[in-house]
């Protein structure tokens, strides 16, 4: 059976959840706890240590426990967020490749993506622990108003950690999912207002929950506010009260730093259930230093408060542009931690009426819970590289023979990332990622045989490997093996489990409580004019996947062959296009013939992951479309890419009649290469190696064509100083030269261009400087009178070597390095300085 993980990946703590008989039900981690903090670090003999071991270990190595990455997911260094971040972190945070974030993690670099894939492969190994059983898909939520490039980050860390994505689904619409289930809906249905707030985001969304049919009405949110703000908010004052006791001099080192976080997250954690929490700050200031004071939840009320308005504020605006009244809300779902917060009830309960806002589910849950619900929600698996659907069971897509399940991985016991089970050296550190327990792949198979009598997978008692049922609450361990299908819902009438994806009871017809929800676009989506502004092509708020592609036209004023047309992809509320979220580009040539205005059709289609399908046509071309990988340069690097293209371009049309058809196709090739890279198409390869093969294939291609002219002029040049034997030479490297260029063997055409212009040179300088003469007359590169003297004594050289007359070839050499060097003058160049005594004279015959 192929197993889906429901997953909560969450700022602060991260949960999981399975569809277990019909139900969801949530899966404890090897610690037997239902939350794992999101937090990596390493222990003391260099093990990797993931949640709650992880945080135990700030007080010690803080500069090295990673936490709240989840902010940092599909942003640039760059970012003002991230800046702003920065500042609260003990960590090291810095501008990595292509301008993306890179964390300092015990003397490596890693991306934001890599310490999510970590805590994804933790969660994982967790749960087919406890069930005992392999889970190769998964559902993992993500704030609604999380951006296209964070969507992208999380599900390429959901890859990178071994699973198949089956979905990526908001964090709200997902509570609302498991609410649903558990609620008599009705026939009408209710409106639900779900708030959100979590460790480091907040999300706002209206949903319709109708027997049958889940629908998104509206989003809001703000992804840097939530639970971490509360904590620094707290930490602040606390640093407040130390320097009001002992000095203003006061500053925390980096032991005091996790010291004044810790007790401020205990702190909020109290005074949401009781009105004071009593401080204790022991060891500050190297040890001299301790505090014992009350906080009380007045004063934290007063701290937090222009945060929960600001929540206040966006929830308004969610219902306001659902084009809905406060009084069309039925009730108000509470989810995420900070939510136990008695402020935030309070302050709904003052917008709202008190009676709607829910305190009967589990905040921590019920997004975990939600995402299973999805994964059952689901009828078909869709091929993550030719969108092809195929069935649940399906391991292979039938249209193209990709994976639809997750690659084995274990963790690389050197830098701990999930690695292929099948490779021999990790692609990071280069090291055995199974370190000296013997290979990757045998270890898995060990793994997986060991699995299924482990822990209970109900309440976690540990258990022998033979048996069949828990001691304690008298689970079977071989519930998870008896199911030889994906299953979907139980139907809440008469109790079966339904197939995958049922949207009524296969058995009575009754509708089911949930099905897949039609959720919406959190911001506009649009391009970027000549003036700046942006023009919007998908209103926020639209729903997604778009049965057709959603089309515009405009115009564009160029002419063909000497213009390119950029199509630049924003996400954002604000009317000038570069205030918004740059999403990719698209760059294409006009048609030859273009001129003038000439009609542009754009459209955007929008997949189950909100992946955008990008397609331009311009009048009199073909259509050009790309799949935005959601990747986007810094604007450093895309200048350089600009340039890159710019100087093969003009390469390209200056030489075409000397390029073979081979070179003009590559070169091409690479034009397109470029064009995607500067759209963030990168196909999972670094800018700078895109830019060093394209200035290496440029500067191949430039030599090559340059060798194969001079020598071939060097060899004709040269009969009266070059022996015969030596042009021979010579006429062997232009061969090869020329027939890796006419196969388009750019690296065998280097070679062949620099052994034959290193053999001209070994000649001496007298024959290039005989050669660059023919060259400047031929090609007309000097004025008119040096152009007709180079050609007299050029005539007099070849008469004088006729007649073997060796005293006057060498005057009319002498001669000839004078002219060469005034043409050099001429052409603002240097010559270089010849020495004329290596023409020696022949014996005369």
């Amino acid at each position: 059976m192929l197993r889906t993980l429901g997953i909560d990946l969450g700022t602060t703590n991260s949960v999981m959840a399975q569809l277990r008989r019909g139900q969801p039900e949530i899966i404890h981690n090897r610690r037997n706890e239902e939350a794992t903090p999101s937090v990596v670090t390493r222990g003391r003999h260099g093990e990797l240590l993931v949640g709650q071991d992880a945080r135990r270990r700030t007080l010690l190595d803080a500069e090295n426990v990673i936490r709240s990455v989840k902010r940092f997911m599909g942003r640039k260094f760059n970012d003002t967020d991230v800046q702003a971040a920065l500042r609260e972190l003990d960590y090291q945070v810095t501008a990595g490749m292509d301008g993306d974030i890179t964390i300092a993690f015990h003397g490596r670099a890693y991306t934001p993506i890599e310490v999510s894939a970590i805590i994804l492969h933790r969660l994982k190994e967790d749960a087919e622990q406890r069930v005992g059983a392999p889970f190769d898909r998964a559902v993992i939520t993500v704030p609604a108003y999380f951006g296209e490039r964070q969507v992208a980050a999380t599900q390429e860390a959901g890859r990178m950690a071994g699973f198949h994505v089956l979905r990526i689904i908001n964090e709200p619409t997902a509570a609302a999912l498991a609410y649903g289930l558990t609620k008599d809906l009705g026939d009408e249905g209710r409106t639900v207002l779900v708030y959100d707030l979590g460790g480091g985001t907040f999300d706002i969304s209206i949903l319709l929950l109708v027997p049958g049919s889940v629908s998104v009405l509206g989003i809001e949110g703000d992804n840097l506010l939530g639970g971490d703000d509360f904590d620094r908010a707290i930490s602040a004052a606390l640093l407040d009260d130390v320097r009001a006791e002992y000095g203003a001099s006061y500053h925390p080192d980096r032991r005091d730093r996790p010291t004044l976080a810790k007790e401020a997250e205990q702190i909020k954690i109290q005074l949401s259930h009781q009105l004071s929490a009593d401080v204790s700050l022991i060891g500050l200031g190297g040890g001299r230093l301790t505090m014992e004071n009350v906080f009380e939840r007045s004063r934290f009320e007063a701290l937090i408060a222009p945060q929960i308005e600001r929540t206040i504020e966006l929830t308004r605006k969610a219902v306001r542009e659902a084009n809905l009244t406060v009084d069309d809300i039925d009730e108000v779902l509470l989810v995420g931690g900070s939510t136990a917060i008695p402020l935030v009830a309070h302050r709904l309960g003052e917008v709202f009426g008190h009676r709607r806002i829910r305190r009967d589910v589990n905040p921590m849950q019920c997004v975990a819970l939600g995402a299973a619900v999805q994964g059952a929600l689901v009828a078909d698996v869709e091929c993550a590289t030719c969108r092809a659907p195929n069935e649940l069971v399906a391991a292979s897509c039938s249209a193209c023979a990709a994976s639809l399940v997750g690659a084995p991985r274990v963790s690389c016991a050197t830098c701990h990332l999930p690695v292929p089970t099948e490779v021999e050296s990790c692609p990071k550190c280069g090291q055995a990622p199974a370190g000296a327990d013997g290979p990757p792949a045998a270890q898995h198979v060990r793994l997986a045989k060991s699995r299924p009598a482990a822990t209970c997978p109900r309440c976690g008692t540990p258990a022998g490997p033979d048996a069949a049922f828990c001691d304690v609450c008298g689970e079977s361990f071989r519930a998870a093996e008896a199911d030889s299908e994906p299953n979907g819902l139980r139907c809440p009438s008469c109790e079966t489990v339904n197939p995958p994806g049922a949207e009524a009871c296969a058995s009575c017809g009754t509708w089911m409580q949930v099905t897949n929800p039609f959720d919406i676009t959190p911001k506009n989506l649009g391009i970027e004019l000549n003036d700046g502004r942006m023009a919007v092509i998908i209103p926020k708020n639209t729903t997604y996947p778009t049965t057709d592609p959603v089309s515009r036209e405009f115009v564009v004023t160029g002419t063909g062959g000497r213009h390119r047309l950029e199509v630049a992809v924003y996400e954002g509320e604000h009317e000038l296009a570069q205030q918004n979220e740059l999403i990719g580009h698209l760059t294409m040539r006009l048609p030859d013939g273009t001129t003038g205005r000439t009609p542009v059709d754009v459209s955007f289609g929008l997949d189950r992951d909100r992946t955008i399908t990008l397609a331009v046509r311009v009048h009199g071309g073909a259509e050009k479309t790309v799949k935005l990988e959601r990747v986007t340069l810094d604007p450093v690097l895309k200048v350089q890419v600009e340039e890159s293209r710019r100087q093969l371009e003009d390469f390209t049309d200056r030489w075409s009649d000397e390029l073979t058809p081979a070179e003009k196709s590559a070169a091409k090739n690479l034009l397109d290469t470029l064009d995607d890279t500067a759209a963030g198409q990168t196909g999972g390869r670094s800018v700078d190696a895109v830019l060093a093969e394209a200035r290496q294939r440029l500067d191949a291609q430039s030599e090559a064509r340059y060798a194969e002219a001079y020598l071939t002029a060097f060899i004709a040049c040269t009969e009266a100083v070059v022996s015969a034997e030596d042009r021979d030479v010579l006429r062997g490297h232009l061969d090869r030269l020329r027939r890796a260029r006419e196969s388009g063997d750019w690296r065998a055409a280097l070679d062949a261009a620099q052994r034959g212009l290193a053999f001209a040179d070994e000649l001496g300088h007298t024959a290039r400087m005989l050669t660059m003469c023919r060259v400047f007359v031929a090609q007309d590169m000097v004025s008119p009178a040096l152009a007709h003297r180079i050609r007299a004594e050029l005539s007099g050289l070849e008469a004088a070597v006729r007649a073997v007359n060796m005293e006057q070839a060498n005057r009319h050499l002498t001669m000839l390095v004078d002219l060469y060097a005034a043409a050099m003058r001429e052409r603002g160049e240097v010559a270089p300085d010849f020495d004329v005594q290596t023409i020696r004279p022949e014996e005369a015959r």
